[in-house]
């Protein structure tokens, strides 16, 4: 079992989406832990990391590039290289790559802190003091394609992870190849909800320790072949 770093860049707000809402203010608001500090969970990076190896798969496929082992599960027409790293739903047997929540860096230390001084200046600091310095409120509404107006009753208010924001986290991975999974994170550019109006333009990397992965060599040799 080796262990890997990942690290996420927002480069435009992202609604990294919990699915709820917070009263009758915010429609959409995000994941926050216990103190207000917005991250990434897990099963949405392993989520978004499988399609994103799909389409790798599907365009060096339709590419002819032979960077990889592309051979398909016969019954269920899959690849069987994405389903060998990331598991198959419904398996038994678990995934040979385990990944963590992704947490903003320093998380330890701020966590730390945080704690340390709610607790000793709780008039001065609360969690939704927290969660305003990483986040901003968006709001929108939908436009009426016959008027070019907008619709009535339909704005909708949600909550966003500012720009700039660096999540890390760790992938244990059981693997004796990781190339795939570096095409994942390289070619992984949105992440979140509403991805279709300008959110959630992210910049992924891998690292092996201290050092950052790179294929592209390897890869542009063979697409000079």
């Amino acid at each position: 079992m080796k262990i890997y770093k990942l690290t996420i860049e927002l480069k435009s707000p992202c609604l990294i989406g919990s699915g709820e809402g917070f009263g009758a203010i915010i429609d959409s608001d995000i994941v926050f832990d216990e103190y207000g500090i917005p991250y990434i969970p897990s099963k949405r990076i392993k989520g978004c990391l499988r399609d994103s190896a799909i389409e790798i798969c599907e365009m060096f496929e339709s590419a002819g590039i032979n960077v990889l082992d592309l051979q398909k599960d016969k019954t269920e027409n899959k690849y069987s290289i994405v389903t060998s790293i990331f598991g198959k739903p419904g398996n038994d047997k678990s995934a040979p790559v385990y990944f963590s929540n992704l947490t903003i860096q320093g998380y330890d230390d701020i966590k730390k802190w945080l704690a340390y001084l709610m607790n000793q200046y709780s008039g001065l600091i609360s969690r939704e003091g927290i969660i305003e310095q990483y986040t901003e409120i968006r709001q929108q509404t939908a436009i009426d394609e016959t008027t070019g107006t907008a619709e009535e009753h339909s704005l909708r208010t949600i909550r966003v992870a500012k720009k700039g924001l660096v999540f890390e986290g760790s992938i244990d991975a059981d693997i004796d190849d990781v190339k795939l999974l570096y095409f994942a994170v390289k070619n992984l550019r949105r992440l979140g909800t509403k991805r279709n109006r300008g959110y959630g333009e992210v910049e992924c990397k891998l690292y092996d320790g201290s050092n950052e992965i790179n294929f592209i060599n390897e890869l542009e040799v063979l697409c000079k072949q």
